[in-house]
């Protein structure tokens, strides 16, 4: 799930180390003694880390009112934020406005007009859409608007996917399933940017690296769920942006610690 083809990368020395590393990892044979998936996910997310200034995540710091942005209906019953486009800021600030969309998805698995209203969706609008996805994407345009820089389109991606997960999931998440997914989405997506970007200097066959960004994302995944923790009830929307700040702001401090 690439979100950036045109994007000429951050061009700090930390994501260079990091390019690096992936074409090494890309590049060595199998059971050869070239740096390791740990190895360059710790490289990539310590890059993330130092781009990102804003690692506050104090419950609260990022309002709930203020992240969702919800506002009039439009015309075709759906809310659009006024701040559609434009980089939102760091990696803590994006897990935030995405845990606001995910709260979306959430509240209407739960069927909770409500919980919809309050973040200025319809529930009968959301269920006259044609399918699931249709669904993400019209949260996903409401409370994040149209992406003006790849860490938006990043964030977006990060959030669809999640819903998407979220409403085809047989069973329903729990709010801490949910933002474990969702910040493990958002962590790849973000790297994903930079190995995308044309700061790349050597090609990579494409399969070689669909392998290596599956292990990178199998990585992920696996590193955040341990980062959480068990929260059996159901957040609100303020329990769930207040979780995802923190969630992210742990995951950039442990990829970050063997730097």
């Amino acid at each position: 799930m690439g979100t950036s083809g045109a994007y000429g990368g951050s061009g700090s020395a930390s994501w260079d180390d990091a390019h690096d590393l992936y074409q090494q990892v890309t590049s060595s044979s199998p059971g050869s003694a070239g740096p390791s998936t740990s190895q360059l996910v710790t490289a990539l997310a310590a890059a993330l880390r130092r781009a990102n200034g804003d690692r506050s995540a104090d419950a609260g710091a990022y309002s709930a009112t203020g992240t969702a942005r919800v506002r009039g209906l439009s015309a075709d019953g759906y809310t659009r934020s006024r701040t559609s486009g434009g980089s939102a800021g760091g990696f803590v600030r994006r897990a935030a406005r995405g845990a606001a969309a995910v709260g979306g998805a959430q509240a209407y698995r739960a069927r909770d007009g409500q919980a919809l209203t309050d973040l200025g969706l319809d529930l009968a609008a959301l269920d006259a859409l044609p399918s699931d996805r249709d669904r993400c994407v019209a949260i996903a345009d409401a409370l994040l608007g149209a992406p003006a820089h790849p860490d938006d389109a990043a964030l977006k991606a990060a959030a669809i996917q999640t819903m998407m997960d979220a409403l085809r999931s047989k069973d329903e998440f729990t709010s801490e399933q949910l933002i474990e997914n969702f910040t493990a989405n958002l962590t790849y997506e973000q790297v994903l940017v930079e190995l995308t970007s044309q700061r790349r200097t050597t090609a990579v066959p494409a399969a070689q690296a669909a392998k290596t960004e599956k292990r990178i994302k199998k990585y992920i995944r696996t590193s955040v769920r341990t980062a959480g923790r068990a929260v059996s009830r159901r957040l609100d929307l303020q329990g769930l942006i207040d979780r995802a700040t923190s969630l992210a702001a742990r995951v950039l401090g442990i990829f970050g610690q063997a730097t």
